[in-house]
């Protein structure tokens, strides 16, 4: 996914040639061997991160993957092994999925505090010190065991989202840093497969370990692993600041590795511009302004019906699949069973991983080619969720709906949650690929918002799940959900056709994007040549 991947068309350091028609004159650009333009223009300075070798890049991008998955997965280990802690809390088993609902708002709410915070110290030590605070709060939950603790309990859960979101906030930052426009939609699959496999593999993990243990058992395997990642954090994670503005005095790393640690992580400014604590606050409002541009209420309208039914899918399967036949429950699976079925998820995240590296670049490159100037445009991203999102994923939630209606085989519930969960791995790295690229300057902001709005839905369906089904049937309730995906759908095509006009009317100046650049270099013959 670097520049010096050649096998996918992208130009090493001594492949790099000039190029006619960037930014619409006739002046020469860097561009890839089969002629695409590098936007942004790299500079000459080794420094620049879009200059970093491969192994560097992808070093990057593994620690942040390792560090997303961490985050995600942490806070979900005790998604199956609810039985116990129903019996234990004296609460039913859909009360006890509300802690799913407390990790969504620790979610929803944790990257408004780091994000301005990461302006301060810098991005890679607020990660760093967030997985210290994930750490502490995955040695709290187990230590709850006592029948009144059923509060803190869910309060371990919100806490230890609130500190695991960091890297969903701050990694698409380090993607556009690191990577060229044509590149960014292979990185965005790549590192967000851990946000989703996380979700899905905590419990995967958990309810194996636990399936014939007492349930606090299930949380001590996240907490070896949480401490790995810090280890691999303070590693290998670098910052990936650099301004290209002419005359500007970027930082140059010491040459000690253990000073080049301590400037990044320990608390300090050498490796972010130093700002006051007012200006902090300042930058904190960001996020707050660019939620009221309509292009990110549309993308975000889109997601949290989507991605919000693939969480509530998640957060109440268990639910279904665990409930006693003798009590009117289909399955009658115990948690090892519930554990196992659970690798339809990863099957799914494979498929989607596979899409999203052949496609989620080379169809917006394709539907570039069409335009006879060769000039990009953000909408071309969303072109790629056609076959995913418009047919597998209301497929999967209406096939649900039927397994649950008709009593039909597992196979049948495992097939509908495995195209569930394909159109949700693609969608959210493409959407956030999409607008952060919208807000070209303000990226980090704008995933911020599109992170939180998306998980209301998943966050709230839980409480009232039980009066839905009451009203409809437990089959209404998933065909239902199809629907409403097919209806969030339509929120897409109007960006495709309106997209221009949409952006435009962005309040607060913050929607800078790189539409009209030429990505793919015009014909010589059209020059004279």
């Amino acid at each position: 996914m670097s520049d010096t991947q050649t096998e996918s068309g992208v130009a090493g350091p001594d492949e790099i040639k000039p190029a006619i028609g960037h930014d619409n004159n006739e002046t020469a650009a860097k561009t890839s061997k089969d002629g695409i333009i590098l936007i942004p223009q790299p500079s000459d300075d080794p420094r620049d991160p879009l200059n970093w070798p491969s192994s560097k890049k992808a070093t990057v991008v593994a620690t942040l993957f390792l560090a997303m998955f961490v985050g995600f997965s942490a806070p979900f280990c005790g998604q199956l092994n609810i039985q116990q802690q129903a019996i234990l809390y004296g609460k039913t088993p859909v009360q006890i999925t509300y802690f799913n609902s407390a990790a969504s708002a620790g979610l929803a709410t944790g990257g408004y505090l780091w994000w301005p915070l990461s302006n301060k110290f810098g991005r890679s030590s607020v990660i760093f010190w967030t997985l210290l605070g994930q750490l502490a709060c995955q040695i709290w939950a187990p230590m709850m065991t006592r029948a009144d603790q059923y509060g803190p309990y869910l309060a371990s859960r919100y806490f230890s989202a609130f500190f695991g979101v960091t890297v969903s906030v701050l990694g698409p930052r380090y993607l556009v840093d690191m990577f060229f426009l044509h590149q960014r939609g292979r990185a965005f699959t790549v590192l967000h497969l851990a946000l989703n496999f996380g979700a899905s593999a905590g419990p995967t993990f958990a309810g194996f370990v636990a399936a014939h243990a007492y349930w606090p058992v299930e949380y001590w395997w996240s907490v070896g692993l949480t401490g790995f990642a810090i280890i691999v954090v303070f590693a290998f994670l670098e910052e990936t600041n650099f301004d290209r503005s002419e005359g500007t005095v970027n930082r140059t790393k010491p040459d000690s590795w253990i000073q080049d640690r301590v400037e990044t992580f320990l608390p300090g400014t050498k490796v972010a511009t130093p700002i006051s604590w007012m200006e902090t606050l300042k930058i904190a409002v960001v996020p707050f302004k660019i939620a009221v541009a309509p292009v990110l209420l549309i993308i975000a309208g889109f997601d949290m019906i989507s991605f919000g039914f693939y969480v509530a899918l998640n957060a109440l399967t268990p639910v279904w699949l665990q409930r006693p036949i003798q009590a009117g429950g289909i399955y009658g699976f115990d948690v090892t069973q519930n554990a196992a079925f659970t690798f339809h998820h990863w099957i799914g995240f494979l498929i989607g991983l596979v899409y999203g590296h052949f496609f989620s670049d080379r169809i917006p490159l394709w539907l570039v080619s069409r335009n006879k100037d060769g000039v990009w445009k953000p909408e071309y991203r969303l072109y790629a969720l056609w076959p995913t999102n418009f047919v597998l994923m209301p497929l999967g939630l209406g096939l649900v709906g039927c397994a649950m209606e008709y009593r039909l085989h597992w196979v049948v519930m495992a097939l509908a949650q495995l195209f569930v969960t394909i159109g949700s791995l693609v969608s959210i790295p493409v959407t956030v690929n999409y607008i952060c690229e919208c807000f070209r300057t303000h990226t980090v902001e704008a995933a911020l918002v599109l992170n939180s709005m998306r998980l209301f839905l998943g966050l709230s369906i839980n409480f009232y799940i039980n009066p839905w089904i009451d009203a409809v049937g437990v089959g209404w309730v998933y065909g239902m959900m199809a629907f409403f995906t097919v209806f969030a759908f339509m929120f897409l095509i109007s960006l495709m056709v309106w997209g221009h006009a949409i952006r435009s009317a962005t309040p607060f100046k913050t929607a800078a994007t790189e539409e009209g650049l030429h990505v793919i270099k015009k014909r010589l013959e059209d020059h004279g040549f």
